[in-house]
């Protein structure tokens, strides 16, 4: 798995990754973050399965958000639309027990210094604390961001502080880390 962080702070989405590669019984690193750019302030970072990031780094295309285009409405009109055809055109589609498409990896957005979550099922959530986690991990990253919320540590620095807590409780979250701002 994974911990992928993010932070809102002054119209800037603070965004970092882990490097671990593996399961429950391997552990190995990847060698770059586990976040990509799709556009001028646009980022998607990936935990879980690695065949959909692929997918989406490398073959989906999404048309420029426009000025003064709602972030979660191009999302929710663009971006999940064309992820759920891309990846049933690649087969990277998974079909859940009543049939519909899901997909094996979970994905974190950053777009116009906005977090958006885009779920298994292709809706997109956006949390009213100005943070989002997704991976192994999420809820001791999701605690410290919590305990840091009032302190004045930088932005960049509290999303760094949510992956070290992760790392030294989740066997499954591991450094070195990668921070970029959206």
């Amino acid at each position: 798995m994974t911990c992928i962080v993010a932070l809102e702070h002054g119209g800037v989405a603070y965004l970092g990754s882990d490097s671990f590669l593996g399961d429950a019984f391997t552990r190995d690193q990847i060698d770059r973050p586990k976040f990509f750019t799709k556009g001028e302030r646009f980022f998607i970072a990936f935990a879980g399965g690695l065949r959909g990031a692929q997918v989406v780094q490398h073959e989906i295309k999404f048309r420029k958000i426009r000025n003064n285009e709602d972030e979660e409405a191009y999302l929710v009109t663009e971006v999940s639309k064309k992820l759920q055809s891309g990846f049933a055109k690649v087969g990277a589609n998974i079909k859940d027990e009543g049939h519909v498409d899901t997909h094996d990896a979970n994905f974190l957005v950053c777009i116009n210094g906005k977090i958006f979550i885009i779920q298994s099922d292709y809706s997109i959530i956006r949390s009213r604390h100005g943070f989002a986690v997704i991976g192994a991990g999420q809820e001791y990253a999701m605690g410290a961001l919590a305990a840091l919320r009032k302190d004045t540590t930088a932005a960049k620095d509290k999303v760094k502080r949510a992956l070290e807590v992760a790392s030294e409780l989740s066997p499954q979250v591991c450094g070195p880390f990668h921070i970029t701002e959206v």
